[in-house]
């Protein structure tokens, strides 16, 4: 058993975290390793999902409760038990589990034997009613597990798998890892040793991991952090998530938090910085959503009944009908709306063209989409019916069948910055509003009614509402809306849906400035020092000001004409040259200047005045300034009010003083100039040739126009054309597989390196294939012939002869047959491989 270690929780006693785990074949010793690896006090409740014999009772409990120091119980007969810390739950034989309000209730087993899907079961149920629980998936075969371990992770949760080198059967595990929602992979020891690195990270995440239903927040610091976190993550993907609600937002980042040990945002903000993959992962974290075929079937019910039959009966047969479906993740929704409209397309043995747009920014998930292949736990959501019909088995997974794969075509496409679809009969979008804030709903109803006909319909999730103004309410229980029609009034226009945040305008950020410099740190400063301090004036580099203090207005003497808020046009006339020239030396020398105290009249009576012009530093951001203070020096002697005699040192040494500056000032301004000038005559001959090449780009761009629709009337027909070859192609694809299927001879098709391409059915009767095989070397099989071991040398010398071989062999079991080989010729008469025929 492991050694217990102490970890530290901040969840409330009535919602501790909660680790599912599910289990098939191969499991229980799984589940041994487990419990005898992770620590007995992490205060997290286990509750083990294993498929087991509905017939037999099960020792599962008491096996586990010997490998672990924690009460392990057995969940049957109907019980609720509450959950409780460091203890085991464990599935009873023909039952399910599924949690509700902290609780864990077992209940009767409703799909038929060989469709039950136990583990997805209780997984929804933990991500519906817990939230940001723990999904581990041990060995077992089938894929029973891998669409509940997507919604645990769409809920906030963490997937771990057991790495399916080390499990004894690896369907289950790789299922969950082929669906790209595992977290960790590793063997069970260091699975076990990973969930206890993870829960004791959760406890310093307790402010974000909560629960659904809460609404996680974060203090100031952390919010620009989280802008930071949202502008990285727009400039490396090109997707802006800062106007998705908050909770889900919060969840997922705690989420990714947790798996890289960051204990707050900026340190996961650091980890970003320096990792660039793992900017891609958060990026797919935000966009996961789950989604299953017919979730809510009676709403899928209500839209069949209300939407899909009236739409149908009045399709002509020259008619579309056009549907979109946004955010459709990994293409579940757009093919169950396929699905419902073939339906009744086939009932009415009718021609009806179907038409349905798939949309999302997630290519993995749209790859996934495209491919149409699901695990078999899909069965708990498809009927057998439409299973038969609408799928085809490939041994774990089911595939769409092409009637209804066809009518989906999956597109790149962002709902909130790329144009819609138009036309649209009717637009399906299932918990994707929830995500976004009010704002951007209130944009996406407008995108919606633009692409909308007027008769068009719009389908949304349970949790979703729309505007009352663009759309009516026709079945408001499962949220169905038709478009409003607009009697009068403009048109529809489609509204402008900024993929960033727009940039402040110019008079925005002039009033922010002038906001910001109301109430500036400087100016406390200087009314601080009001009482203490001379009479001041605050300017900046333009010589403007920008504050006064109390006293400094008798200093100052405006001129007549326009106001100004220039410092030198407002002072006394007396104070203006030492004032100007204070003022030069001060910008640009970056140091304090004195002027000498010259005679000013107040109220007749002559004071002498000085000033002292103080530069400011202030941080990088800002404007330079300066203070301009203002010295009296007492009342001025006659001497002093005396006009200056031009001939005293005093006044040449000021004249010269004023003049070396004005000079400096001068061949400054003149250098400053003669730059400029080479710079405008550079940019003056730079403009002269874009706009020559802007003449020549538009002569060329409307050739390119009449080109482009020469072109775009060719492809058409090419398009027509191709869509007839294909139709052709596919009635050959039919009439072989019929073929292949019908023919009692087993026939073997190989490649040039001998690795097989197609077989017929009969041909297991003689070698031991399997679906896939496809690809295997023919060397590798084992096969019923006897002493018939040349059979690569043969394959090789028709190969290289082009010379058919016939040959007679017997089977083991005493048949007699005749082995014909021949080359595999393409239609452009190229060999392409071999084919071998078995004829009694």
């Amino acid at each position: 058993m492991a050694k217990s270690i102490n970890a530290p929780s901040s969840d409330p006693p009535t919602r501790i975290p909660v680790a599912g785990i599910g289990a098939s074949a191969g499991g229980i010793e799984a589940l041994r390793e487990f419990f005898s690896a992770v620590p007995s006090d992490l205060g997290i409740a286990y509750v083990v999902v294993v498929h087991l014999a509905p017939d037999r009772a099960s020792d599962l409990a008491p096996i586990l409760a010997r490998c672990t120091q924690m009460k392990v119980t057995e969940v049957s007969d109907h019980k609720r038990l509450p959950l409780k810390p460091d203890s085991v739950y464990v599935i009873a034989p023909d039952h399910n589990l599924e949690m509700h309000d902290g609780m864990v209730g077992a209940g009767p087993l409703d799909q038929p034997l060989g469709r039950r899907s136990a583990i997805d079961l209780f997984f929804r149920s933990l991500a519906d009613g817990h939230g940001d629980g723990y999904a581990i998936i041990l060995s077992g075969g089938g894929s029973d597990g891998a669409l509940g371990a997507k919604a645990v992770k769409e809920a906030g949760g963490v997937v771990l798998v057991q790495d399916p080198r080390e499990a004894q059967h690896e369907g289950m595990p790789r299922s969950v890892i082929g669906a790209e929602v595992a977290d960790v992979v590793l063997p069970v020891r260091e699975l076990a040793k990973r969930l206890a690195e993870l829960v004791q990270s959760r406890a310093q995440l307790a402010r974000m991991v909560t629960p659904s239903t809460a609404a996680p927040s974060v203090d100031a610091d952390d919010e620009t952090t989280l802008k930071r976190i949202f502008e990285l993550v727009r400039s490396r993907t090109g997707h802006d998530f800062s106007r998705y609600k908050r909770p889900t937002i919060l969840r997922r980042l705690a989420r990714r938090m947790q798996l890289n040990h960051a204990a707050g945002l900026d340190q996961y903000l650091t980890f970003l910085r320096d990792n660039s993959e793992e900017v891609q992962s958060l990026f797919d974290d935000l966009l996961i959503s789950v989604t299953t075929f017919f979730r809510d079937p009676a709403a899928w019910e209500a839209l069949r009944q209300q939407i899909v039959i009236p739409l149908v009966d009045n399709c002509n047969a020259d008619q579309s009908i056009r549907i979109w479906v946004p955010g459709c993740a990994t293409g579940e929704e757009a093919y169950t709306v396929a699905i419902l409209f073939r339906e009744e397309i086939s009932r009415r043995d009718m021609h009806c063209e179907l038409v349905i747009f798939g949309s999302d920014v997630d290519q993995g998930a749209l790859a996934i989409a495209r491919e149409g292949i699901y695990p078999s736990s899909i069965t708990a959501d498809v009927s057998e019916a439409r299973l038969a019909r609408y799928f085809r088995a490939e041994g774990d997974h089911y595939r769409v069948s092409s009637e209804i794969r066809d009518s989906v075509v999956f597109a790149v496409h962002s709902v909130l910055r790329d144009p819609p679809f138009s036309k649209l009969h009717l637009i399906s979008c299932r918990n994707l509003l929830i995500y976004l804030d009010r704002e951007l709903q209130q944009q996406l109803h407008n995108v919606f009614r633009y692409g909308l006909r007027d008769d068009g319909y719009l389908f949304l999730g349970v949790s979703e509402t729309t505007d009352n103004e663009l759309f009516e309410s026709i079945d408001k229980q499962h949220r169905i809306f038709r478009a409003r029609i607009r009697s009068a009034g403009p048109p529809v226009r489609l509204p402008q849906l900024p993929a960033v945040p727009q940039v402040p305008t110019i008079v925005e950020r002039v009033r922010e400035r002038s906001n910001r410099l109301k109430r500036s740190p400087i100016e406390s400063h200087l009314e601080a020092l009001e009482d203490f301090a001379p009479p001041s004036v605050l300017i900046d580099e333009h010589w403007a000001i920008e504050h006064l203090s109390e006293s400094a207005g008798r200093y100052l003497q405006p001129r007549g004409g326009a106001p100004s808020q220039i410092i030198t046009e407002l002072v006394r006339a007396e104070l203006v040259d030492e004032l100007r020239s204070a003022l030069h030396k001060t910008f640009e020398l970056r140091q304090p200047s004195l002027s000498a105290f010259v005679p000013v009249r107040f109220n007749g009576t002559p004071q002498l005045v000085g000033l002292l012009v103080q530069p400011l530093t202030r941080s990088d951001e800002q404007e330079p300034s300066a203070v301009v203070f203002f010295l009296e020096a007492g009342k001025a002697s006659k001497e002093e009010i005396a006009p200056r005699n031009e001939s005293s040192d005093s006044f040449v040494l000021s004249l010269r003083d004023n003049l070396r500056i004005a000079e400096q000032r001068l061949e400054s301004m003149r250098q400053d100039h003669g730059m400029a000038y080479e710079d405008l005559r550079a940019a003056n001959e730079e403009l002269q040739s874009l706009n020559e090449e802007y003449r020549s780009t538009t002569e060329e761009l409307e050739t390119s126009k009449e080109e482009l629709q020469s072109v775009n009337e060719e492809l058409q027909t090419v398009n027509h054309e191709l869509k007839m070859k294909l139709e052709e192609v596919s009635r050959a694809n039919n009439d072989l597989e019929n073929f292949m299927a019908a023919t009692d001879i087993p026939m073997l098709f190989l490649d040039r390196g001998l690795c097989i391409k197609r077989y017929t059915a009969p041909l297991r009767q003689l070698f031991n294939v399997k679906n896939h095989d496809h690809g295997r070397p023919i060397g590798d099989l084992t096969h019923n012939l006897q002493d018939y071991d040349s059979l690569e040398r043969d394959v090789l010398q028709v190969l290289n002869d082009l010379v058919p071989i016939e040959r007679p062999v017997n089977t083991r079991d005493g048949q007699r047959l005749a082995v014909r080989i021949r080359p595999y010729r393409t239609s452009e008469d190229k060999i392409d491989g071999v084919v071998v025929t078995f004829v009694r």
